[in-house]
C-alpha cells in the first residue's frame, strides 16, 4: 500500500523542462504547501547532469500549465525556488489526491 504523508497536505508540481538543444525532460517534485517564497525545491542542473552554466546556454526555462509560475528557477546554478506560495484549495478544490 502507498504511504501516506504525515501533516498538511503536499502539492505535486510536475514541471516540463523545455532545454534547447535536448530533448524536454519532465520531472516530479513534490512541494509542501506551506513552502514560503524563496524556498528551495530542488537543483535541476544536478537532476539533469548539467552545470549551471550548460543549462544556462540552453536557455531553460519552466513552462507553468495554469496561469500562475509558482516556481522560478534560476538559470545560473540550476536552483529551483518557490515563487509564490501555493494554496491547495485554489489549486485543486476537494479533488483527492491535488496533483
Amino acid at each position: 500500500s502507498a504511504e501516506r504523508l504525515p501533516g498538511r497536505a503536499v502539492a505535486l508540481i510536475l514541471l516540463l523542462l523545455c532545454v534547447s538543444g535536448m530533448r524536454a525532460e519532465t520531472a516530479l517534485y513534490s512541494v509542501p504547501e506551506e513552502a514560503e517564497t524563496g524556498s528551495f525545491v530542488a537543483n535541476i542542473a544536478k537532476d539533469l547532469g548539467l552545470t549551471g552554466e550548460e543549462l544556462s546556454a540552453r536557455q531553460a526555462r519552466l513552462v507553468p500549465e495554469g496561469e500562475k509560475q509558482y516556481l522560478q528557477l534560476n538559470q545560473h546554478t540550476g536552483d529551483l525556488v518557490v515563487r509564490e506560495q501555493m494554496d491547495r484549495e485554489e489549486l485543486c478544490g476537494q479533488t483527492e489526491p491535488c496533483l
